[in-house]
């Protein structure tokens, strides 16, 4: 039978060997985290700045396909709401949508053409959108190509075995979200930092 009541000493067992068998993986994280961010405070929208705080947790505590995520929303929120503020409320960008419902592919480009962000930067952040992003949020069935042959990019089956069983296939989640958090607090705060005039 499942148990369904537990009391605070059993609560804090399970927490403490919780916290025995993830310390080593967190430790590591934590580490590579301080080692490439930048301390230095930076102007940046509340709900970006959210989001940023939300994707460095989410990648010490070892949630990588959430790192991935809330990565990707950090940014989109970011040019949102730079975009926000220079059309005003209800103002469209250039492409003819407005801006709350430019999708992020939209708000690269824009920030590209207005020459807010690189073309090193929006490749990097198409490539977090597109490569890494996308496979998770848009899982697909399995596609089979004309020789038959399973493509494993982006199916669902694919997305499974990065998380589980990385070495099948020579990817794995968590090279992913690193990536994805190294762009992260090496890029957002110099955009927003260039977005505030600094």
């Amino acid at each position: 039978m499942k148990k369904t009541q537990w009391d605070n000493s059993e609560i804090r067992n399970l927490l403490l060997e919780s916290d025995k068998r993830s310390y080593n993986g967190r430790f590591k994280r934590l580490r590579f985290l301080l080692s490439i961010e930048d301390q230095e405070p930076f102007p940046v929208s509340a709900l970006a700045y959210e989001y940023y705080e939300e994707a460095r947790l989410c990648w010490y505590v070892g949630a990588f396909v959430a790192t991935i995520v809330m990565v990707q929303l950090s940014f989109e929120e970011l040019l949102r709401s730079h975009y926000r503020v220079a059309k005003g409320i209800g103002g469209e960008i250039s492409c003819g949508k407005k801006v709350d419902q430019a999708n992020f592919s939209d708000l690269i480009n824009e920030a590209h053409n207005d020459s807010l962000i690189s073309e090193e930067e929006a490749k990097l952040l198409h490539n977090l959108r597109k490569n890494i992003r996308n496979p998770y949020v848009h899982v697909k069935d399995i596609k089979v190509n004309r020789d038959r042959k399973p493509n494993r990019k982006t199916d669902f089956f694919a997305q499974y075995l990065k998380i589980k069983a990385p070495e099948i296939i020579g990817c794995d989640v968590e090279d992913e979200a690193k990536d994805s958090v190294q762009v992260l607090v090496t890029l957002l705060p110099k955009i927003s930092r260039r977005f505030g005039g600094l």
